[in-house]
């Protein structure tokens, strides 16, 4: 099944479509004072190479070439537009399923836009002596995916006293039940210092008696975990940049207890991320009072003892709204934000005190921060994100985004869970067949092809995927049998706020 990617830059020049292949064999980026002068790629159908025309004009001051391997393919294109017009592309980035890039620009002026999803088959555009937007055919595969993590999000039903429309705040998981605590409406202003439960049994929430050392501030970029029927809440800061420091809450007696005063432990911070096993609590990054940070921390529970881990490396940069999980052990980063969005991947063993750098590959999800997060064994599961900052910080909503990916931490393999937003929001659209005598089969009611081959199709049952957000609270959780990613809240691209409770349970892992 192909879907055709909306063309995304400006809305000036000449269209051209390449249509449909098998595969990308090369890439042929000229550049130019202002940006991109033209693209031109080389297809393959079977044992025949299809040359693509040039989009643009050619330019004297260089051309690249992106050559694939014959196994390999594109999964994941990115580009900037110019501040000033956005009419015109001034940089972008190709890369494949193996991780091959061509040259390209860490962090480039402009506004951003991704392409990705699924194998890249062919481009289409606006064009005139420079590129001025760029669109994508992308493949989806036959099986929904190769990790064997079949799963798919449910819309939880909510009664009682929900926590309502908020972002930056936090969730966890214990027993049958869920707790929010903290976050904001208002950009910048928490809401207030409420303990949110939600009992899974009835679907329904409430308020949760707190005795006690009660957090003083209501804050907001605050994080939560909970091992056994203890929640560990740290960090947060109120509307002055007060912080909160850490916390433990009896389930059981619904307590509260101040376990670090916020001068006493680790360095006070919002937006950090946390972590959990079933000896240890980790805080990991986040931004204080003056600068971001990428220290670790780990709170010994039998011990009561905080510990420094070893800092990680000069190629380890700060950041803020990464996602950090424990799988088998070790302590995984993944992305965030250190002044723009970034894509690396880390882990720290602690019974070496040591980090590793990875290089993960396949579908990957573009660079993001603040993004909804949980672990499914082997597996990190993430979902939407920001890709770039709002001019306006954390006032605006930024440019978020969608998608459910899953990287295996044994292979570094990324593999995207769920198809693109644009084939799920409707109950009709259009399906392109490679071939227009091979009819499309499997969830899809085919009507009789016309000669480009397009095929109109019908959905048999609504598929269920949440909206565009970032700025999510999410933890690892457990409905209704299946473990997987649950997320409550967070920020739409309108800059409004989200009330909803979504769940992507794992049939399988």
């Amino acid at each position: 099944m192909i879907h055709k990617l909306e063309a995304k830059g400006g809305e000036i020049g000449d269209v051209w479509d390449d249509g449909v292949h098998e595969n990308v064999r090369k890439v042929y980026i000229g550049k130019s004072q202002n940006g991109i002068a033209f693209l031109k790629f080389e297809y393959v159908d079977g044992s025949e190479v299809v040359v693509g025309d040039e989009h643009g004009k050619v330019t004297t001051l260089g051309t690249e070439e992106l050559e694939l391997d014959a196994d390999d393919y594109i999964v994941y294109v990115e580009a900037f537009r110019d501040k000033e017009t956005e009419e015109t592309i001034t940089a972008i980035k190709f890369e494949t399923y193996k991780g091959k890039t061509n040259e390209h620009f860490e962090t480039s002026p402009g506004v951003k836009f991704v392409h990705q999803g699924g194998k890249i088959v062919g481009f289409h555009g606006r064009s005139t002596d420079v590129l001025h937007s760029i669109g994508a055919y992308v493949s989806f595969p036959s099986t929904r995916t190769t990790s064997g993590l079949l799963g798919k999000w449910i819309k939880v039903e909510q009664k009682g006293k929900c926590p309502g429309l908020r972002c930056s705040h936090a969730i966890a998981q214990v027993g049958h039940k869920i707790y929010a605590f903290g976050g904001e409406f208002t950009p910048n202003q928490p809401i207030d210092k409420d303990l949110y439960v939600f009992d899974l049994k009835t679907r329904t929430w409430s308020i949760s008696p707190a005795t006690g050392d009660v957090p003083h501030l209501s804050c907001l970029g605050v994080r939560m975990v909970s091992v056994g029927k203890t929640l560990y809440v740290f960090g947060g800061r109120d509307a002055s940049r007060k912080y909160n420091g850490f916390y433990s809450f009896d389930t059981t007696k619904n307590e509260w207890k101040l376990l670090t005063p916020v001068d006493e432990g680790p360095t006070p911070r919002s937006f950090h991320s946390m972590a959990a096993d079933e000896n240890n609590v980790y805080v990991f990054g986040g931004v204080s009072a003056t600068v971001r940070l990428k220290t670790l921390d780990a709170y010994n529970i039998a011990e009561k003892k905080w510990v420094q881990c070893a800092t990680p490396g000069e190629s380890f940069s700060i950041r803020g709204g990464a996602g950090l999980e424990v799988v088998q052990g070790k302590v995984w980063v993944v992305y965030g934000f250190n002044g723009c969005e970034i894509d690396d991947v880390h882990y720290y063993d602690p019974v070496e005190d040591k980090w590793t750098d990875v290089e993960t590959f396949g579908v990957k999800p573009s660079a993001r921060s603040v993004f909804a997060s949980a672990v499914v064994g082997k597996h990190i599961v993430l979902f939407g994100g920001e890709i770039a900052m709002d001019p306006l910080a954390h006032v605006g909503p930024g440019q978020l985004i969608d998608g459910t990916f899953a990287l295996d931490t044994e292979t570094l393999k990324w593999e995207r869970l769920d198809k693109l937003r644009e084939d799920e929001e409707t109950s009709s659209g259009t399906v392109i067949s490679l071939d227009a005598r091979i009819p499309i089969v499997g969830e899809l009611h085919v009507s009789v092809p016309d000669l480009l081959g397009i095929h109109k199709m019908k959905k048999k049952e609504e598929v269920i995927t949440p909206a565009i957000r970032g700025w999510s609270a999410s933890t690892t959780g457990t409905i209704d049998g299946k473990k997987g990613l649950v997320m409550h809240g967070g920020k739409a691209v309108n800059n409004d706020r989200f009330d909803d409770l979504f769940f992507y349970g794992i049939g399988s892992a």
